[in-house]
Formats: structure tokens, C-alpha cells, sequence
């Protein structure tokens, strides 16, 4: 099947949703479908210093990406739009269009593509416009399902009778086998002691926080937090000076590819998110919390690793993880985070939790979540 990829995210960039859709083109080019990824090109919003956007996510050069136009000015998405409009006019031969670009996929319903539109939020804070094109584009007749990342999604969108439960399917995220298990690297601090890890973003209610008070109250081992960008870092560096703390590390950005040698590292690895999550951060604008119905790459990775979980005990994380691969703890109780990570000091325990994750995982591969959809 020849399947075109229609997105409106940064490619390359530092978001989740770009890992997504790149993971995603990869899996569905592994189950033997033609592949292309279109992407906009806006001046100034990309990582320049990327060459190799494949080697970058750490995906197979098995998809083709394509990169149109996006003027960084008020009105250049719709010149984005326009030309994703022209392209599919001239290349009519496409099987399927799937996609996480609401006005591109509508766009191909009107010219007649087949079309498989997946959202992760829950639109009910959308601007009215947007719920007007979504609603047109599960009324066309070429609109074929709508694919959401949780059962918490799910019931949303159920709840507001925009479609018929069967045309709705979960799909929640994923993560890619781990290749190489000895692929490391070396961490600061005592390398005697055990390593905790956080990989991601250091947004609000993200848990960095709660880090720093776990790293507070527990000296024997050290705290490692990979990502955020060079504001969020210098904040917590400054933050933490107050409380002479020597136990946590931070290394700042580093490629989704490059990401695997931190994880191969840790010994245990922490999700400590909030009750109220957001997805970005930007000063001045409203929040969309997605606590409610996230389904975070993090947790999919960590469990691809065989790396024993502690993770905030959310109704949507429960869909994934439960009391036999991982420790689900209060997200605001800081003395029950400490006794978890303390309870895995105790290495048959993290080993057992461990491999009950990763024999969970075999379920959550990008390559099974590609077949799934389709």
C-alpha cells in the first residue's frame, strides 16, 4: 500500500509528536507499505545543525520525507496547505492518507483520498473553526476511522457523539526494540552507587520536582535527568544550589537516538508525573493538560529498556502499567516515592519488575501499533 503521511510538526525538532510521526512512517515502511512523510519547512523553527534527520531520530531510511514550504509568517500554514493541496492533485496515486494534521487530512477527503486521522488531545478546548473541520471531516465518506492514544480518549470523544464507537480505535503509544542492551554510557557521580534516570521534558508537571526531593532524601544513590532545553536546566542548576545537593546530574538535550545509551544506563527509571500535565510551555499562553488522556512515549521506552518503572499512579497510566510492571506511587506523595525507589535497592525486585515490563512491552512496539491501525 502506498501511504502518504500528512503533518504539520517540525521536522527535525525536539517534540514528542516528531518522534511519533517519524517512529510511525519507520513501522509503517517495516510492514512492507510505501511511505512518505510530508513535512512543512519553516525558517528558524528547526534543529540547523541536523543534516541526517534519520540518524537523528535513530529511524531506518526506509520512508521518503518531504519538505514543503511554511513561511514563519501569519497566514503560512495556509500556504503549507496550499501546497500539500497542489501535491496531491498532481500525485493522485496514494492508497491511503493517515495523518495527525486535522486541515490536511479534511483536505484529502475533498479529493477523494482515503483518509485515517489519529488526534492525541481532546479538542474540547478547540477553537470553534477546528471543531468545524474536524466534524466535516468525520462526516465525509472517505473519512475512515479516527485513531486515539488511550481508552481515557476514547470516552471523550464518546462522550461528545462526534462517532460511533467503531469508528474510534486506540492505539496506544509505543516505543522501538531495543537492538543493543550493552549500548551505555557513563554517567556522573559514584559508579558504585545505583543510577536513577528521567528522560524528557522539563515542563510543568513533568516531575522534576519531585526528583530534587527524592534526591534530597536519598544520599546513596545518584539522580540523572536527561532533556529539557538550556533555560529549564539553569533554573533547576540554580534551584538546587540552595540545598548543596552532589546526587543529581543534568545532560540536557540529547537526539532521541542518543537517548538509548542514557537508558541502558540507569538502574531504575522515574515517571513522576502530575495530576495537571502539559505538553509544551509558553509563557503567557494557556496549557493544554493532557493528564487525563496522555499515553507517554517515556513509559513505552522505559519498558522496551527491561528497566524496573516508578510512575505516578494516573488513572491513563493504568492502562499501560500496572502493580506487577512497575510501582505506581501518589504523584504528590513525596515520602511514598522515596520508599520506592528505596524498595529497589533490593535488585531481585528490580529485576522481577523489570522483565514483567518488558515482556508487557512486546505489545506496545511501534511495528505492532503500525499494523494495528491499519
Amino acid at each position: 500500500m502506498k501511504i502518504l503521511y500528512l503533518s504539520n510538526a517540525i521536522i527535525p525538532s525536539r517534540t514528542a509528536n516528531s518522534i511519533h510521526i517519524m517512529k510511525m512512517c519507520q513501522a509503517f515502511a517495516e510492514n512492507g507499505h510505501e511511505v512518505i512523510l510530508v513535512a512543512p519547512h519553516i525558517k528558524d523553527r528547526y534543529e540547523k545543525h541536523i543534516n541526517d534527520f534519520y540518524e537523528f531520530y535513530g529511524v531506518k531510511k526506509n520512508f521518503k520525507i518531504k519538505k514543503f514550504w511554511s513561511p514563519n509568517i501569519i497566514g503560512g500554514s495556509y500556504l503549507y496547505l496550499l501546497t500539500i493541496l497542489f501535491y496531491l492533485l498532481i500525485k493522485n496515486n496514494f492508497d491511503l492518507v493517515y495523518g495527525r494534521f486535522l486541515y490536511g487530512c479534511y483536505l484529502a477527503t475533498l479529493l477523494r483520498n482515503n483518509v485515517i486521522y489519529e488526534e492525541h488531545g481532546s479538542l474540547t478546548d478547540s477553537r470553534k473553526h477546528v471543531l468545524k473541520i474536524f466534524k466535516k471531516l468525520i462526516k465525509n465518506k472517505h473519512f475512515r476511522k479516527l485513531i486515539v492514544i488511550s481508552n481515557s480518549l476514547k470516552k471523550i470523544f464518546l462522550k461528545k457523539k462526534y462517532l460511533e464507537d467503531f469508528k474510534i480505535q486506540v492505539a496506544h503509544d509505543g516505543a522501538d526494540k531495543v537492538q543493543d542492551f550493552n549500548n551505555k554510557t557513563i554517567l556522573l557521580g559514584d559508579q558504585n552507587n545505583l543510577k536513577v534516570g528521567y528522560v524528557g521534558h522539563l515542563y510543568k508537571g513533568r516531575g522534576i520536582e519531585i526528583i530534587i526531593e527524592c534526591a534530597k532524601k536519598i544520599n546513596d544513590m545518584t539522580f540523572h535527568v536527561v532533556g529539557g532545553n538550556d533555560t529549564d536546566i539553569k533554573y533547576w542548576k540554580n534551584y538546587i544550589k540552595n540545598f548543596k545537593l552532589n546526587n543529581i546530574y543534568f545532560y540536557g538535550f540529547v537526539s532521541p537516538k542518543e537517548t538509548i545509551k542514557f537508558r541502558n544506563s540507569f538502574d531504575l527509571v522515574l515517571a513522576p508525573y502530575a495530576n495537571k500535565v502539559a505538553v509544551t510551555e509558553v509563557k503567557g499562553k494557556k496549557q493544554l493538560d493532557t493528564s487525563q488522556f496522555m499515553s507517554p512515549i517515556k513509559i513505552f521506552e522505559y519498558m522496551s529498556h527491561k528497566k524496573p518503572i516508578i510512575a505516578s499512579d494516573l488513572s491513563v497510566i493504568r492502562e499501560v502499567l500496572n502493580k506487577k510492571n512497575s510501582i505506581l506511587v501518589e504523584h504528590n506523595n513525596i515520602e511514598m516515592w522515596v520508599n520506592s525507589i528505596n524498595k529497589l535497592k533490593d535488585s531481585n525486585l528490580r529485576n522481577k519488575i523489570a522483565l514483567n515490563a518488558f515482556n508487557d512491552f512486546k505489545n506496545y512496539t511501534w511495528k505492532k501499533r503500525a499494523s494495528l491501525v491499519l
